[in-house]
């Protein structure tokens, strides 16, 4: 500690004494360390060391392996390697280290600089926001002062080229107007309140002329009004008279009265229909108007209301009107704010689903007492006439399936090709729902409403194919076409009334075959036949089962029976064979003949697919119809042809079962083995092969 002591004023002394010796700073080391490594971290690639660190690591990974070798081996050559190899690895651990101080300097650099970036960044952000702020503020005060109007801006004046010509001269004083642009605004005010007194005086005297018309008018209306019970008594008086002449004057002027309330389209229609029942008679077609008048007159009132005030509207462009329009419509809001969503789009679907109250109701019999009663609507929006349809029949129907035939919708259904009445015929009509906010399709209100038949739209003088203008748009107002509902009107009661009269014989031959009985058709060349079969069932059945049978896939896959058909199904059974055969029946029967699909239970399953025979014999069925004498009673024939076939296949088989009954010239033929499904009239009848 002396030595010390003496050494340090030593140098105290020396320093005192010399004053030009430059004193020394004392030095931090580690701080030194630390910028050496930063500015090392900077000048090194990361590269380099990231590649030097996994070197490194294989090393001491490797030094590390030898060690646990030598320790193995516990010799004194061992030991000595074993301190050499630990000095080794420190080393490179130092190095790890020194490598991981400057990794942590690169990231703190980064870090750093990126802070930085986001400091500048935020503060570029916010003096932009500050900049929009005051030009957005800028924007608006200019808006204001632009859309600054004062009173005299709304007011309506002339010309002023018709000013200085019509104005006099104490108030046009063009010496002084011409000059100065604001002595020549209010010389046109004032010219603009002298002829609107002007104007006033004059409306106040048509006002008074216009009230002393209308008493004028209620005067001669009092007049006429004493005279109505009058008149009703003549006309009283004349009924028993009209009714010994059968002249039915009273109920044609109330038809008349309830005709011109109609729409045009329904007027249209009953106007020809009526002609046409006239003509036919009323046996056969009866015409006549049901529905509300009173809500009828209503409506057309409102629509004349409607028209004046579209007029009134279009004249009339006051200040004072306006403002008034708008604080109704004010007040119009605060009452309906309680009103909820779902209401207001439920009254907007039936505003647009609205019929008109009044509609055509057409009756068309046949002669056994068979009557279709067809409703005709008018829809105002969508501008389209739907159809309604009972069935009056003279006594009930016993059958189930028979039922059916008669089904309103079954007999309307494809009465023209491709007609199903499923969808609008108007193309319009999906614009306008999507315009009222109503999502669904048109074919989900069928139900309620009716349905859109073509020849419904044509009867009624609509063809909407006309409605497309050259720019391909839809005129507002659709143009009814006369003579194309004459012509319609005619077809179609004609088309009816045979549709109708084949659907009741085919109604008798459905009571007659669910009861298991089979119509004989005089002239049928099978009629002399004994058939061994029974038909045990028939049925009707629905689309899904009739398509999920194997039989009828390649049928289904043809597009030869859909959905719309009449399907049924008829099990005929001779011993232990079944034969189940599906029938589907199209709309326009019997013009076209049924389909059957066959299905044999003997000796297993089979069908047309997998059995030639079965193909045979629907070839056979499907194709021989019958002639054009007994073309409404297809289905019996085609039914008894197809027992005489099921005993010439169960007969040629050769079983002890089924004995032969029939004369067949040869059983089998070629190598198909073909059964003789030909009948001919030689002798007792003879059985041959097509």
């Amino acid at each position: 500690m002396g030595k010390e002591d003496v050494s340090a004023k030593k140098r105290r002394k020396i320093n005192s004494s010399s004053n030009d010796t430059p004193k020394q700073v004392p030095v931090d080391v580690y701080k030194r360390v630390v910028e050496f490594e930063e500015t090392e971290a900077q000048l090194r690639p990361a590269e380099k060391d990231a590649a030097f660190f996994k070197k490194i690591c294989q090393d001491i990974r490797q030094l590390f392996a030898e060690i646990a070798e030598l320790k193995a081996k516990d010799t004194n050559e061992a030991r000595e390697k074993i301190n050499a190899k630990r000095i080794e690895a420190s080393l490179n651990l130092v190095a790890l280290k020194k490598l991981n101080r400057l990794e942590k300097v690169r990231t703190r650099a980064g870090r750093d600089a990126l802070h930085k970036e986001k400091q500048r960044v935020d503060s570029t952000h916010l003096l932009l926001q500050n900049l929009l702020y005051e030009a957005d503020h800028l924007n608006k005060e200019v808006t204001k002062c632009l859309q600054f109007k004062s009173k005299d801006e709304e007011i309506e004046l002339v010309a002023v080229e018709d000013f200085f010509k019509e104005a006099p001269a104490e108030i046009s004083r063009p010496e002084l107007t011409k000059n100065d642009e604001h002595q020549l605004q209010l010389a046109r005010l004032e010219w603009e309140l002298r002829q609107r007194r002007e104007l006033s005086s004059a409306c106040n005297e048509l006002i008074a002329s216009k009230e002393r018309v209308a008493a004028a008018i209620a005067a001669a209306r009092s007049r006429l009004d004493a005279l109505l019970p009058h008149l009703r008594d003549v006309l009283k008086s004349t009924k028993p008279l009209q009714e010994c002449l059968a002249l039915r004057l009273d109920d044609k002027r109330d038809e008349a009265r309830a005709a011109s309330l109609l729409p045009s389209p329904l007027f249209l229609l009953f106007a020809n229909a009526s002609a046409y029942s006239d003509a036919l008679g009323a046996k056969t077609v009866t015409v006549g108007i049901s529905g509300d008048e009173d809500e009828a007159r209503r409506l057309e009132q409102l629509n004349n209301v409607d028209s004046d005030l579209v007029v009134s509207n279009d004249s009339d462009s006051d200040p004072e009107n306006n403002d008034d329009d708008q604080n109704e419509k004010k007040k119009r809001h605060h009452r309906n704010a309680k009103v909820s969503k779902e209401e207001k789009a439920d009254a907007k679907k039936k505003e647009v689903l609205k019929k008109h109250p009044l509609s055509i109701q057409v009756s068309v019999k046949v002669p056994d007492g068979t009557a279709l009663n067809l409703i005709f609507s008018y829809l105002l929006h969508l501008k389209i006439v739907v159809v309604k349809f009972t069935v009056s029949l003279p006594k009930p129907i016993t059958g189930i399936s028979a039922a059916d035939v008669l089904n309103g919708h079954c007999i309307l259904n494809e009465l023209y090709p491709g007609d199903t009445g499923c969808d609008s015929p108007h193309p319009a009509t999906t614009y306008l729902l999507n315009a009222a906010g109503i999502t669904e399709d048109f074919q989900h209100f069928i139900s309620e409403l009716g349905k859109p038949y073509v020849w419904a739209q044509r009867m009624c003088g609509l063809d909407f194919m006309a409605t497309v203008t050259e720019d391909q748009k839809f005129n507002k107002n659709i143009q009814l076409c006369p003579s194309l509902s004459v012509s319609t009107v005619e077809n179609f009661i004609l088309t009816l009334k045979k549709r109708l009269m084949s659907r009741v014989v085919l109604m008798k031959e459905l009571q007659d075959l669910e009861s298991g009985k089979i119509l004989s058709v005089k002239g049928d060349s099978l009629s002399p036949v004994r058939l061994s079969g029974s038909l045990t069932q028939w049925q009707s059945v629905g689309w899904p089962e009739y398509s999920q049978s194997p039989s009828t896939a390649f049928l289904i896959s043809e597009g030869v029976v859909n959905p719309n058909d009449m399907l049924y199904r008829a099990i005929i059974t001779r011993q232990s064979a079944k034969l189940v055969a599906l029938v589907a029946l199209g709309s326009d029967y019997p013009k076209k003949a049924p389909m059957f699909s066959l299905t044999l239970h003997w000796n297993g399953t089979h069908h047309a697919g997998i059995n030639d025979d079965i193909r045979d014999i629907e070839r056979v069925i499907n194709t021989d119809w019958a002639s054009d004498d007994n073309k409404q009673y297809t289905l019996s024939v085609q039914i008894t042809k197809l027992l005489t076939c099921l005993d010439i296949l169960l007969e040629t088989t050769g079983s002890s079962e089924f004995p032969p009954d029939k004369v067949m010239f040869c059983p089998v033929r070629g190598r198909n083995r073909v059964k003789p499904y030909k009948f001919l009239k030689q002798g007792s009848g003879l059985f041959v092969q097509y």
